[in-house]
């Protein structure tokens, strides 16, 4: 972290922002006790050290049409730089490709997957072992139901 000082009114501002991002700065300023200018040069400063560093809308993907979601487990043949770099330069150009993560464990990276049907999901899974991108195996974990979708980060709990 740069110069952001993570005190109780930036968590207050994270936490209100994660969960409502389209919050006028008006009334973002009057939930956590600033002024409006004071809390505008919070915010931009958060931006600006790239803790917030970006706002997005969360979709509802069942209203919008039947997609199917799925997690793919995928193992590298091999972990030299050239060849994470060439998966990786897939995994972020591909767009049904909309998460990816290094982990620890019996596979290299979790991806999380969207496609329309089942054939463009194992379009999908064959681009990643035929695409000549150094995958040795996959397994793939369609998603059947979203328990729990991701509501911002317990900033008070971890910080």
């Amino acid at each position: 972290m740069t110069g952001v000082k993570l005190d109780p009114i930036n968590l207050r501002i994270l936490e209100e922002l994660q969960c409502h991002a389209r919050i006028t700065n008006q009334e973002l300023a009057e939930k956590v006790a600033l002024s409006p200018s004071a809390c505008l040069v919070r915010v931009r400063r958060l931006e600006a050290d790239g803790i917030i560093h970006r706002y997005l809308a969360d979709l509802d993907l069942e209203k919008l049409d039947r997609i199917l979601e799925a997690f793919i487990e995928v193992t590298l043949e091999n972990h030299n730089s050239s060849e994470m770099a060439r998966f990786l330069t897939a995994v972020e150009e591909h767009p049904h490709m909309v998460s990816c993560h290094r982990v620890s464990g019996q596979f290299d990276y979790l991806l999380q997957v969207v496609a329309q049907d089942m054939p463009q999901l194992r379009q999908i899974a064959d681009t990643l072992l035929a695409g000549g991108l150094g995958v040795s195996k996959i397994a793939t974990i369609p998603i059947l139901d979203r328990v729990k979708a991701f509501s911002g980060y317990p900033l008070r709990r971890l910080i």
